[in-house]
């Protein structure tokens, strides 16, 4: 285990443990595995839990647990209107689009480099996808949805971003170049198609920018699992029935 590192700050060390914990599974992280996963030393992280529980942000199960998010998280993020306003809008169509097609259908927001699950609508058709529904994160670029998000964005912060997710990427099986050329789809077909491999298989999405998440200044996008043999002309369709749902 390294030293403190000097160039956290309190700050910085904190984001990264919140960040930390909402990627972990249920039963949450201990100490040592927030340290080795933050590459600091444990007096420097138990400090930062240490004050992140006091305000709820973070818990910790039994007298020596694992620790997780803590109920303060779910009340911050329950406070913000523009986030809640959005779900509300998109749900009514996710669950449409989904009992039409079977088809499992996710809303997706940026944050920072990462694209996050804030909804989501399961369809009749069993296939996996490569999270865990709300608050499943992955980098922009890895998911459908992300691309849509990075198409959105200002080119030289799109670019930097790809830039910063490149080494990401290669653990997905996923290149900057291939982002690229999705992003390129999306602006020539208003959607985007593409396949990701996971869990030993391959996962086909289609996903389109979220028109009114502006209004609730975020930029997000909708994505829908596929069967393995969807093909172009299958898309063609799918997009003129999900685009009643959402006008």
């Amino acid at each position: 285990m390294s030293a403190e590192k000097k160039s956290s700050s309190n700050v910085m060390r904190a984001a990264e443990i919140l960040m930390a914990l909402g990627d972990a599974n249920p039963p949450g992280l201990t100490l040592s595995d927030l340290a080795t996963q933050l590459d600091d030393a444990k007096s420097a992280v138990h400090r930062a839990l240490v004050a992140l529980g006091q305000f709820g942000l973070v818990e910790q199960s039994g007298r020596r647990g694992a620790y997780r998010l803590g109920p303060g998280i779910y009340a911050l993020a329950n406070k913000s209107h523009s986030i809640n306003d959005m779900v509300n809008f998109y749900r009514p169509a996710l669950i449409s689009i989904s009992a039409e097609t079977g088809l499992s259908s996710y809303l997706m927001v940026r944050s920072g480099l990462d694209s996050v699950c804030l909804d989501f609508a399961l369809g009749t058709l069993p296939m996996q996808a490569l999270f865990e529904g709300v608050g499943g994160r992955l980098p922009l670029g890895v998911g459908l949805g992300g691309v849509c998000v990075l198409a959105q964005m200002e080119e030289a912060a799109r670019d930097r971003i790809i830039e910063i997710n490149t080494e990401r990427y290669g653990q997905w099986g996923v290149d900057a170049d291939t982002v690229m050329q999705e992003i390129t789809m999306l602006k020539t077909e208003g959607y985007v198609f593409g396949t990701r491999k996971h869990g030993g298989g391959e996962i086909k999405t289609i996903a389109f920018p979220a028109e009114k998440a502006n209004t609730f200044n975020s930029q997000a996008a909708i994505s829908l699992l596929l069967p393995s043999d969807t093909g172009i002309a299958d898309l063609k369709t799918l997009m003129k029935s999900l685009q009643r749902h959402l006008d």
